[in-house]
């Protein structure tokens, strides 16, 4: 089988215009790769499946295993981009490390990982470019787990600008269940915010960023929707006495940043007390690739 892998991210600033006539929305995103990494393994088969590894069962019932998961897609837009009309059945073994409908684009770091993995089973020979063209067509996320590190996301997210790297900062992350679908999320942002929420420019994100990243943590105009559709959601985020978790895209995770590993421990540890599941992890410029 030949293997890739591709990150997880978390949104450090995240602002959404109105939803445009073709239901997407115009997004200023700042993504932020993690060292979790999605694993997919791929295979000729006699028809199309797909395996999960590592998902819990609770969490297996939202990943589907049928032509809907992104990895099939993946692989249909990658044979008709390069003209394969009968593409080969494959079976694809997903290696889970990522929650589903949990905010951090589990499901495109697989679409990514999948489009190195045929690339490279088919032959094909694609540069980096010209698969990026093709995850542009499967979700707005896909994109984003190829490039990996830190990036500025324009339009629907597709658009990517890569940003000085923002160095080693300890990530906590905090689960919860149940997920949150995308679509879900922003329908009641579109109720809440019919207007949208495009209170700055691309320039004035990044200068933000630029400037330090405490500047713009926090601003996710998807928090308001996804605090209205999970209310218990603002509590967690108060766990910790004047340090406010922060929704990553459309949650329900939230994540907390620091330099300090003890002070990421610390929170982890009160976050563990009062009964939440929760992890530490580190920010990462990786990005998708082959892997042994």
């Amino acid at each position: 089988m030949i293997s890739a892998v591709a990150p997880a991210k978390i949104n450090l600033a995240f602002l959404s215009g109105p939803a445009r006539p073709d239901g997407y929305h115009s997004v200023i995103s700042i993504y932020q790769a993690l060292d979790l990494f999605e694993k997919v393994s791929v295979e000729s088969a006699d028809d199309w499946r797909v395996e999960l590894i590592g998902a819990e069962l609770a969490e297996a019932e939202r990943v589907p295993i049928d032509s809907s998961n992104l990895v099939i897609k993946a692989a249909l837009e990658l044979a008709k981009h390069v003209g394969i009309e009968k593409p080969q059945p494959m079976r694809f073994v997903i290696e889970k490390h990522v929650p589903p409908a949990a905010g951090m684009a589990g499901g495109s770091a697989d679409a990514a990982a999948s489009l190195v993995a045929l690339n490279r089973a088919w032959g094909l020979d694609l540069s980096s470019a010209e698969l990026t063209k093709v995850a542009a067509k499967i979700g707005a996320d896909v994109p984003f787990a190829l490039l990996g590190g830190t990036a500025l996301g324009l339009d629907t997210g597709i658009e990517l600008r890569p940003l000085p790297p923002l160095g080693l900062q300890f990530a906590l992350l905090i689960f919860s269940t149940p997920g949150l679908s995308t679509a879900d999320v922003f329908k009641e942002f579109d109720r809440l915010c019919p207007d949208g929420d495009l209170t700055k420019t691309p320039d004035q994100v990044v200068s933000q960023y630029e400037s330090g990243v405490g500047k713009i943590l926090g601003d996710n105009s998807l928090e308001v929707a996804a605090y209205s559709l999970r209310p218990d959601l603002f509590g967690m985020a108060q766990t910790i006495p004047g340090k406010k978790a922060f929704v990553s895209g459309s949650g329900p995770t939230l994540f907390m940043l620091s330099k300090d590993s003890e002070e990421v421990a610390s929170w982890h540890r009160a976050f563990i007390a009062s009964g939440f599941s929760a992890m530490v992890c580190k920010t990462s410029n990786g990005s998708a690739e082959l892997v042994n």
